[in-house]
């Protein structure tokens, strides 16, 4: 009998539990690009850029905002379904303003991909000035408790057999 006590003991002691992590990612706040790094791949004939504080990032055939970035000064604001990008002020009453995603003109986000091993992709489209229509999409490397960090599916600029670019924004928190 002791051995069957023995055996039920040893069996309901040593059963190990599995358990599955789960992202949840957290994008809500406003964030101000602190950071942007070019990275070249793909027949890789340009030199990689890194754009600190004090910096502008500059690229013409990329849409706008994206086409003008300067660090410290660009904002990102997201809720839990629409993106604000490039803060252009602040009404006397105390509302930003808002480049695109402003009502009316809101842009929905999604994530996409999400699961227990990455956070999955940013991904969103709007209207650019030019009455284009582009989708951006980010992967989501890092989201952190005040800050994240979104790289770029890439482009290629000169042609798809030339050099492909990417381009990862460091975003700091700075509100609600």
């Amino acid at each position: 009998m002791k051995k069957i006590y023995f055996i039920l003991f040893i069996l309901l002691t040593s059963c190990e539990q599995y358990v599955t992590e789960t992202s949840n990612v957290t994008l809500s706040g406003k964030y101000v690009v602190s950071k942007i790094d070019i990275t070249n791949s793909d027949q890789n004939q340009t030199k990689d850029s890194l754009y600190g504080l004090g910096s502008i990032y500059v690229n013409d055939l990329l849409p706008s905002p994206f086409d003008s970035i300067e660090i410290n000064k660009f904002y990102i604001h997201m809720d839990y379904s629409t993106i604000r990008l490039n803060q252009l002020g602040v009404y006397p009453t105390g509302g930003e303003i808002w480049e695109y995603g402003s009502p009316p003109n809101r842009i929905y986000y999604r994530i996409l991909g999400n699961n227990s091993y990455n956070s999955g992709y940013l991904q969103f489209d709007y209207i650019t000035e030019d009455g284009s229509s582009r989708t951006m999409t980010f992967l989501i490397e890092e989201d952190g408790i005040e800050s994240l960090q979104l790289k770029s599916s890439g482009t290629w600029f000169t042609n798809a057999s030339g050099e492909k670019q990417l381009m990862t924004l460091s975003l700091t928190r700075v509100g609600p």
